[in-house]
């Protein structure tokens, strides 16, 4: 692969963040900043340090900081960045003031390095939950501070704090701080989400040089983690990351090896969006889990925590500054009941330890190190046996036994398990494996021929034991035919060296990394792969072997220099624009702004990334071209009573026609459209013919028979819970939002909700990515009931996540729950007991009034805007609610259930009401008509 560095600067974005902190459209002049600032932060040690913010356009900055004072001017659009001079570590705490028509001051900043802390459940796992008291209790490190994106603040590590750590990075953390002698202090930026795919992590820039995942682009837009969660972190100085799982739900569809590519794409992408060539990233091959192996045939494949996914994770040390660290020889066997134990082992501590062992080799000045158990190099079959050769063999091959916080202990004469081995024939039998040496020779009395090798490759290898006398855990490796090889032959001219050089032999599916070095005087010239130039690269991987290859790099006296051509269309500018000659190495920056209210479309090497306000090509070294697209939008709402299609912020081609559907549900009537505010003729279409701007369109809709109640709510004694999304704060941040039962008890919010106005009312806007919801109450005693209903007002918004449900009201984690699907607006339901999907999709984009009656035995109907769309005559009793039943909460919630964040809720709620009974059919009617009322014609009011 042909590396390419670049930096992107999403001014949206940074907006975004400064909306966050409560900026609102009257105090633009004001200086603000992203949320990553804040007291207590960790500033980059060793290279300029981006400090950026808004202010009024034109506005003079000063940014002030141990002993450097810079200034600089807001942009057109308000947009200032000014970069600190690179420092040495700092330990002790100084203040960053930040002055312009304010001040802003952030004081015990250190300098030191940070660390980008992101995956699933297991990298959110906290320290507190890892049962290590004394580790809490010790956890007095000054130096050690950790920020949760997107909206928290910098924490530093104490006794009372160390807790709420992610359980991995804090012990990351504290041996490199340890390691160091307390003199480097390490930031910790935490972005994890429990039960989530890598795809939406991957940034659209990884995805330049792997066509087989480009179809992933789409899930990379304005609602992908990558979006909310890692993008409003950039440009802020970091080191590089750690990783951990990511597999879930991983299915190799793209390719054999899509989980590897997907982790380089992830790689890749977060070091072009810092615009960094020595961006670290080191991520956890998962731990061993599940049942017991019945036999001696590997299973591959179980459907996402795979064998298979293991060797794709190893792979990843074939990537330029890269490591993996193991986890496989740490977790937990099957355990009945306490899955959720099972993919979540406790001990953290060699997890943590083990990624460090690889920044303490490549960034903290130690490559004396070993960072990695054994791992396959080549194999021969010689006779009956198949010997294996091993790279990371460190001080040597042994046996050896780990438990869990304690070093590995070598078993002298012990005895190696889970190698396998089989014939032409493909039938299995555990095989002889035997130390000898630096290598492992394996055999089986029932081969006579070995054709198939194996280690380690099931779902639960646990007893497998190889290592090297460092004590780190041989990684897993299957192998389909052992007389199968693949070559590369490496070669290089004169003025530098290749590394590894000559021809060498692989096994099929593994990756290699191969590394060019001039000698002094001399520039990387071009490096060719097959006889096809990919650039002056100093690195190069090959993705896992199913060919023969050749490399060959050439060197010369002087630097080439490459073009990167840049062309814009529609209403805005690009600068520079044309053809750039660039040298190699060096750096170009391209302004990008758009006239008005136009949205922008940045395209580099014919990739799609979405919208940027400028591209900064790092160390480049080969062509590029980068083409960008000003477009308007046209931002299109319905009220309750209909749709209109397309919904939402629709990007337009520049000078391009626009059509609008606008349809009434049943029993209503198109009643207003407006056009940037103004009334046009109510029609079920409009069309915008030759868009140069941004335009605004909104349709309401009226009751055909006019309906209207008189305000009073069915069955009030029998309401367990209510509020009203037009008692939301009329500003973000959302703090809070007043119950109307129980009474004077707010919900409280989760992650960072927002707000969006439809129609005039008020709704909570919610994201998946973030996990957004409310909590409200604390219920500790069983909650009597004669059947339940759940009547609430809900706006779904596709993103195509793929998660098991989604919850828009959840009553005591799970115990009742009524949600639709972030990925195919399905209706779900829950009643004590599992999940129901239902077949009728609600509309992406329409208000709906979603009704979910049970009765006492537990059947129950769900309706959408009046109409049955959902029915289970399962019998499963609604008496009684319970509380904190096997450890589930004691809350009930909006948008998402208590404890786990891939269980959110995409879209925007409004009203909400939850019964204690099954509310009759001319009750719910008279409910969902009184609602709809409100909605419609302003009354009742909350």
């Amino acid at each position: 692969m042909a590396r390419m560095i670049y930096a992107v600067v999403c001014r949206c974005g940074l907006l975004g963040v400064v909306w966050a902190l409560g900026a609102i459209p009257g105090a633009r002049a004001e200086v603000t900043m992203p949320a990553v600032f804040g007291e207590h932060m960790v500033l980059q040690r060793g290279k300029p340090v981006p400090v950026y913010g808004n202010a009024a356009p034109g506005e003079t900055i000063a940014v002030k900081f141990h002993g450097q004072l810079l200034t600089t001017k807001a942009d057109l659009h308000g947009a200032w960045q000014i970069k600190l001079a690179a420092m040495s570590a700092e330990p002790s705490g100084q203040t960053l003031t930040v002055t312009g028509s304010n001040t802003i001051s952030f004081s015990d900043v250190l300098v030191g390095d940070v660390w980008l802390c992101s995956g699933q459940s297991n990298m959110d796992m906290r320290l507190g939950g890892c049962e290590r008291p004394a580790d809490v209790a010790a956890a007095d490190f000054p130096g050690i501070r950790q920020l949760t994106s997107p909206a928290g603040a910098w924490k530093v590590c104490t006794p009372a704090s160390a807790a709420e750590f992610s359980g991995v990075a804090f012990y990351f953390a504290r041996k490199i701080w340890q390691d160091q002698h307390a003199r480097i202090p390490i930031g910790l930026m935490l972005a994890a989400v429990g039960g989530t795919r890598i795809d939406r992590w991957l940034a659209p820039d990884g995805l330049i040089d792997i066509p087989v995942l480009h179809p992933l682009y789409h899930q990379s837009g304005r609602f992908s983690l990558f979006e909310k969660l890692i993008k409003p972190l950039a440009p802020y100085g970091i080191k590089g990351a750690i990783w951990y799982q990511g597999e879930n739900s991983e299915i190799s569809v793209q390719s054999p090896d899509s989980y590897y590519l997907k982790m380089k794409a992830l790689a890749v992408g977060w070091q072009r969006v810092w615009g960094l060539d020595d961006f670290a990233f080191y991520p956890v091959i998962i731990a061993n889990w599940g049942a017991l192996p019945k036999g001696p045939a590997p299973e591959m494949l179980k459907g996402g925590w795979d064998a298979d996914t293991r060797l794709q994770q190893a792979n990843t040390m074939a990537l330029a500054h890269a490591g993996c660290a193991s986890a496989l020889d740490i977790g937990d066997s099957s355990m009945g009941d306490k899955t959720w134990q099972g993919w979540h082992p406790k001990d953290k501590l060699d997890v943590g330890e083990r990624l460090a062992l690889w920044a303490l080799k490549n960034d903290y000045g130690q490559p004396e190190l070993e960072t990695s158990g054994p791992t396959l190099r080549e194999l021969s079959a010689v006779g009956n046996t198949v010997v294996c050769t091993f790279d990371h063999l460190g001080k040597g091959l042994m046996v050896g036994l780990k438990k869990w916080y304690e070093p590995t202990r070598e078993l002298p004469g012990g005895k190696l398990e889970r190698f396998v081995i089989a014939g032409a024939d493909g039938v299995w039998h555990a095989a002889d494996a035997v130390i000898k040496d630096d290598t492992v020779v394996m055999s089986s009395a029932q081969v006579a021929a070995p054709r198939r090798v194996s280690y380690a490759c099931w779902q639960n290898p646990e007893g497998c034991n190889l290592y090297n006398k460092d004590g780190l855990p041989a990684a897993p490796f299957y192998v389909e035919d052992v007389t199968l090889h693949f070559s590369i032959a490496a070669s290089a001219g004169d003025g530098g060296a290749i590394s590894p050089s000559g021809s060498r032999n692989y096994p099929k599916r593994q990756a290699v990394i191969y590394h060019m070095t001039p000698k002094p005087g001399y520039y990387i010239q071009d490096v060719k792969v097959d006889g096809v130039s990919v650039g002056s690269v100093r690195s190069y991987t090959f993705d896992p072997l199913d060919a023969n290859h050749a490399i060959a790099v050439s060197f010369a006296k002087t630097a080439p220099k490459y073009t990167i051509t840049a062309s814009a269309s529609g209403g805005g500018t690009l600068t520079p624009a044309g053809a750039l000659s660039v040298a190699q190495g060096a750096a170009a920056t391209f302004a990008i702004d758009a006239n008005g209210d136009n949205q922008v479309a940045v395209t580099v090497d014919g990739v799609g990334l979405g919208v940027r306000s400028s591209v900064t090509f790092s160390d480049v070294r080969h062509n590029h071209t980068l083409s960008v697209a000003f477009s308007p939008s046209i931002k299109a709402s319905a009220g309750y009573g209909g749709t209109i299609t397309p919904d939402g912020s629709v990007p337009v081609a520049y000078a391009a026609d626009q059509s609008f559907n606008i349809a009434p549900l049943a029993g209503y009537a198109i009643s207003d459209v407006t056009v940037d505010g103004v009334k046009v003729a109510p029609a079920n279409s409009y069309k915008f013919s030759k868009v140069t701007a941004s335009h605004t369109l909104a349709a309401r809709f009226d009751n055909t028979a006019k309906a209207q109640l008189a305000g009073k709510l069915p069955r009030p004694a029998s309401l367990l819970f209510a509020c009203r999304g037009d008692a939301l704060p009329a500003k973000a941040p959302l703090t809070s939002w007043a119950a109307a039962l129980p009474d004077g008890k707010p919900l409280k919010p989760i992650g960072s909700p927002g707000l969006d106005t439809i129609d005039g009312h008020r709704y909570a806007k919610l994201s998946y990515e973030t996990g957004d919801g409310f909590s409200a109450g604390s219920y500790n005693s069983p909650i009597a009931c004669e059947g339940a209903s759940i009547v609430v007002v809900a706006k779904p918004m596709r993103n195509g996540a793929v998660s098991g449900w989604t919850s828009i009201v959840d009553v005591c984690y799970d115990r009742l729950v009524l949600g639709i699907r972030n990925n195919t607006g399905l209706v779900c339901v829950r009643r004590n007991g599992g999940m129901d999907t239902g077949s009728q999709a609600i509309p992406d984009g329409q208000l709906t009034i979603l009704s979910l009656i049970v009765q006492a035995d537990g059947t129950y109907k769900v309706f959408a805007n009046g109409t049955e769309v959902m029915s289970n005559t399962t019998k499963n009793p609604m008496t009684s609610l319970v509380p904190g039943a096997g450890g589930h909460a004691t809350s009930i919630t909006l948008g998402r259930n208590a404890s786990d964040g891939w269980s959110a809720f995409n879209g925007a709620i409004g009203d909400a009401f939850v019964y204690t009974t099954a509310l009759s059919e001319a009750e719910r009617q008279q409910l969902e008509a009184w609602i709809a009322a409100a909605l419609t014609q302003g009354m009742p009011k909350p």
